[in-house]
């Protein structure tokens, strides 16, 4: 589907100074973010502002929580899932993409509206409803309508929560929101558990004495093989799994545009083969490109994709839940690479390629 080639293609701050005579001021990415880079909250007994995107908002305190948000990123509204808050979303983009059931079912009793499809913004219904803020990607796709809702007073916060290559700092971002909402406490709860989750999961890995297995990822579209960097988010779960991943030496944090026979050079005799496309069975994958069957994963029926929550339209909640709770993404990788130390795990977001 068209939705996991964009995702895989697609995943390919600034500081004020702080004047003299203004109250005391939090650089909250100093104190409570852990693992952000992206996002800057200054904060003081008035305002919160927030940097994202090479820009900033402010909110002033005695309009927080906001009580309204119309929504373009979809990993956006599991961050409000979390934090039980999505009553808060009244617009969203592109229906057909978000898995979210609880989304899904408002759009359908009309209590959420279509705001947008994947390069426009529909100007007229955002302001006629006037959300207490708009978020979205910074990307110059949509700037041209960010500036004219800017003009007529549309607060827009920016969330470019893919830029973070580290799994947790993804998952931080339920903070945000946490300030925004009026959830903070449950917010920190959230991510505490999460971050303890996931190294109790990285820990047991690393206590074991089981040899790695070799693994590999994605797949071939056209004549180029788009293999994540070693530096990159999908590498890093990969080691945090306890994966041998075989590009680990890389330096790019993006992808690598890589040949058929470069990649079976390398990992023709890879164990698993991991985010294999979007196909459901073996034999689509290996109708695909001719070859493929030549890969000692194919041959051993050890190629998982992302795909077990998704929907027929293109929804896919790995890319939702899954940026959220890499705890849970972790512990299913971990499961694939170490059968034996996970027995009775059932995979949530993959499954195995039959």
């Amino acid at each position: 589907m068209k939705y996991f080639k964009e995702i895989l293609l697609f995943s390919l701050v600034l500081l004020s100074c702080k004047p003299s005579n203004s109250p005391e001021i939090i650089l909250e990415n100093e104190n409570s973010f852990k693992y952000i880079q992206k996002i800057q909250l200054k904060e003081d007994e008035n305002s919160l502002e927030i940097f994202s995107g090479g820009t900033s908002v402010r909110f002033l305190k005695e309009n927080l929580p906001l009580q309204s948000a119309m929504v373009i990123p979809t990993v956006v509204l599991s961050y409000l899932d979390e934090l039980n808050s999505l009553e808060k979303v009244k617009g969203i983009s592109q229906s057909d993409y978000i898995f979210n059931p609880t989304i899904q079912q408002r759009i359908q009793q009309k209590e959420i509206q279509e705001i947008g499809v994947f390069n426009e913004i529909f100007i007229e219904k955002i302001l006629l409803n006037k959300p207490d803020v708009f978020i979205s990607t910074s990307g110059p796709t949509l700037s041209k309508y960010h500036e004219i809702l800017e003009k007529e007073g549309i607060p827009i916060l920016f969330i470019d929560e893919y830029e973070e290559l580290n799994p947790l700092a993804r998952a931080e971002y339920v903070k945000i929101f946490g300030k925004l909402f009026g959830k903070e406490k449950e917010s920190n709860e959230i991510f505490a558990e999460i971050e303890q989750n996931y190294f109790q999961i990285k820990n047991k890995i690393k206590e074991t004495n089981l040899e790695k297995p070799t693994v590999m990822a994605n797949q071939i579209y056209g004549d180029i093989w788009y293999m994540p960097g070693g530096k990159s988010f999908q590498a890093n779960l990969f080691e945090n799994a306890g994966g041998n991943y075989l590009w680990s030496n890389t330096e790019s944090s993006s992808v690598l545009n890589l040949s058929f026979e470069t990649v079976y050079e390398k990992a023709g005799n890879a164990d698993i083969w991991m985010n294999a496309g979007d196909f459901t069975n073996l034999n689509s994958l290996v109708g695909s490109y001719a070859n493929l069957d030549w890969f000692k994963s194919v041959k051993e029926k050890k190629v998982y994709n992302w795909s077990k929550r998704s929907s027929k339209s293109g929804a896919n909640d790995y890319f939702e839940m899954g940026t959220a709770r890499p705890d849970w993404v972790l512990k299913d990788l971990a499961a694939i690479f170490y059968p034996e130390l996970f027995p009775h795990h059932e995979l949530y977001f993959y499954k195995k390629l039959e």
